[in-house]
């Protein structure tokens, strides 16, 4: 078993866990009756909470998160950077080629009375899969592959990848099928990509961007 998937076992097996039972619930419950049940749970706490904690899935977010690697060492920052290209062209190709007319709530339920978050932007098209959900589970995977500390393990599978999750049902950009397939997409690929380099590239960019400015200003 690989070192990565090996070490991170208990977590990633709450994650499939509760993904198994999202997708249950996604195949067996109508979309628009799990959407509606979330949106109608709505208080003035959460429209903040949820408005602001779905940044961490934004492609801001990805940035600077891929700027802190750079920081810390070349290696983490590429190999991040490869496996968010990719799960950018695979939830691309979902939204436009597989699945160019899935619509989003507000279009979905258009002409019904919903309750949406003042200050957020409601898109109406290219709903499947979430972006920012795969985004979310991108820096959560590689957060676990930063991490030794089991408790920031778990840490980092709440408030980095489940909740900004369910705040894209919560603000009514997805559906929660679109949810469960951003984050299996964002975790499978960048799991995939952490490995591929693990194994075939295990001493590539090792440097920091730190020594390297500290070297450009001794020359």
């Amino acid at each position: 078993m690989n070192r990565f998937i090996k070490s991170n076992a208990a977590v990633l097996g709450v994650f499939f866990f509760l993904w198994l039972f999202g997708l249950v619930v996604a195949i067996f419950f109508p979309k628009g009756d799990i959407y509606l049940l979330i949106n109608r749970m709505n208080t003035p706490f959460l429209d903040r909470f949820f408005k602001y904690i779905t940044l961490l899935g934004s492609g801001g977010m990805m940035v600077l998160f891929a700027l802190m690697l750079a920081m810390m060492k070349w290696r983490y920052a590429v190999i991040y950077l490869v496996g968010n290209v990719l799960i950018t062209v695979l939830v691309q190709l979902g939204k436009h080629v597989v699945y160019p007319h899935a619509v989003r709530p507000i279009t979905f339920f258009k002409g019904h009375a919903l309750h949406l978050v003042e200050g957020v932007t409601v898109h109406a098209y290219h709903s499947f899969p979430s972006g920012h959900s795969a985004t979310a589970f991108g820096i959560f995977i590689f957060l676990i592959y930063l991490s030794k500390n089991n408790f920031l393990k778990f840490f980092w599978l709440v408030f980095i990848a489940i909740l900004p999750n369910l705040s894209r049902v919560y603000l009514s950009q997805h559906f929660f099928m679109d949810i469960i397939a951003g984050s299996m997409a964002g975790l499978l690929v960048m799991m995939a990509t952490i490995v591929f380099f693990e194994k075939y590239y295990p001493g590539c960019c090792n440097g920091s961007m730190a020594g390297f400015v500290k070297g450009l200003k001794r020359k």
